[in-house]
């Protein structure tokens, strides 16, 4: 049976790490989330604290300098490339499931098989998930909400090009407040083992 690699992208609140926690211990495949940053800092001899604080960000475009027609790297594009190269060696070694990163466009590029999913969810009952896992006003949690929806959204375009967070751009889109966590999880393992033996 082929490799086969599963990314997540998610809006923030959604479920989309559970999602991604529960098919890694179903399938028996290793699971990369906030993983990625303590790798990425490892293989870049950088400080873990440096690339949280750079993690699916891109910086304000007035911060970068310009030298003539030159735009000078950053330390978030360099964190983003640390990220990539990481996800690739992974993928080297072995079917895992990644969480967010723009890890679909990393392992296509790369030349594997990915079954690229999104997982969304209205706005009220994301903030509602997100009070009751970090136990924060109902106002802090929908602009933690807003926040991360937005970066994670800039910089899933910023590098790929596509649209995030549209059905378009994924091979499968699930919403969690008309589909149960059980049912979406079934549905994937189907399609991925499905993608494995074609």
């Amino acid at each position: 049976m082929e490799k086969v690699m599963i990314t997540i992208g998610r809006q923030f609140g959604s479920g989309g790490h559970k999602i991604g926690e529960y098919l890694s211990n179903r399938l028996g495949m290793s699971y990369y989330d906030d993983e990625l940053i303590l790798l990425a800092a490892q293989e870049g001899d950088l400080n873990v604290e440096h690339i949280q604080a750079m993690d699916e960000m891109i910086q304000n475009p007035f911060l970068y300098e310009k030298h003539g027609t030159e735009v000078e790297d950053t330390m978030e594009e360099t964190v983003f490339q640390l990220q990539q190269e990481v996800i690739r060696q992974i993928a080297e070694k072995e079917s895992a499931v990644f969480v967010g990163r723009c890890a679909d466009e990393a392992l296509r590029k790369a030349g594997h098989k990915v079954l690229s999913v999104f997982i969304a969810a209205p706005m009220p009952q994301r903030v509602a998930r997100t009070c009751r896992l970090q136990g924060l006003p109902e106002e802090e949690c929908r602009e933690l909400t807003e926040r991360k929806d937005s970066a994670r959204k800039a910089y899933y375009e910023k590098h790929t090009g596509r649209k995030w967070g549209v059905p378009e751009s994924y091979d499968l889109y699930y919403d969690t407040s008309k589909n149960d966590i059980a049912f979406i999880i079934v549905d994937i393992i189907k399609k991925y083992k499905k993608l494995c033996s074609a």
